[in-house]
């Protein structure tokens, strides 16, 4: 990474004067305003349609905009897709996993992140939707959010890895359990919960079914046999 450009010295004169802060008020407010309408529209598209078959002008229209408005805000489809998906990403670690320990993660502690957010996910059922929907057209290498898609799987199994092998290390899971294989098996799981739940609008009670699969890993893999609940 190139360093930064040397800030300019400060001005010694009587006429230099306080920068003034600029509060997010007014026009500032209401842009930010608009870009959070805009992206929960484009979820509500994303969710129904996918990604190809979702319309810029439509989502436009919905949010009472032009299309050129639109893309003052987000530049292109693509950019307006990569904002959902980083905004929903950062909303996941704002509200659960900055708990985590980066250093030495509680692999229980994770086990029960992931079983509020699972909890919080279903009180969201565009985005569920949005995510399974985008996640099987992902599996093209030419769609937009392929790599992103691939990147995040990669990035939750390292996680997911780390905090059971650090299990392991504390003896608080079982040894020789292996971190990137339970690691797929959580994600092959709750994707196939997901899908499950998508298929049939939502009556699959993908909460109930998710929340007793962690506490049945929890059990299976923990030295002392207790679930997410009990310890």
């Amino acid at each position: 990474m190139s360093s930064a450009a040397e800030p300019p010295a400060p001005r010694t004169d009587r006429a230099a004067k306080k920068p003034r802060t600029r509060r997010r008020t007014g026009t500032y407010a209401a842009a930010d305003e608009r870009r959070r309408l805009i992206l929960e529209t484009a979820i509500v598209h994303f969710a129904h349609k996918g990604y190809h078959n979702a319309s810029t002008q439509k989502i436009a229209a919905d949010v009472g905009i032009s299309t050129t408005g639109l893309m003052h805000h987000f530049g292109s489809k693509q950019e307006l897709l990569r904002a959902v998906l980083e905004a929903r990403d950062n909303q996941a670690f704002e509200q659960f996993f900055h708990r985590l320990d980066p250093a030495e993660p509680d692999p229980v502690e994770l086990f029960r992140l992931i079983a509020e957010q699972t909890r919080f996910n279903v009180t969201q059922p565009g985005l569920m939707q949005m995510y399974a929907l985008l996640a099987a057209e992902a599996g093209s290498d030419d769609h937009p959010a392929h790599a992103y898609f691939r990147e995040r799987y990669e990035r939750i199994i390292t996680i997911i890895a780390k905090a059971i092998d650090h299990g392991v290390a504390s003896k608080i899971l079982v040894p020789g359990t292996d971190g990137r294989a339970v690691a797929h098996e959580m994600l092959a799981v709750a994707d196939g919960y997901q899908i499950q739940w998508a298929l049939t609008d939502g009556t699959f009670d993908f909460h109930t079914a998710h929340l007793t699969y962690l506490d049945s890993l929890c059990r299976r893999l923990t030295t002392d046999h207790t679930g997410i609940a009990s310890r």
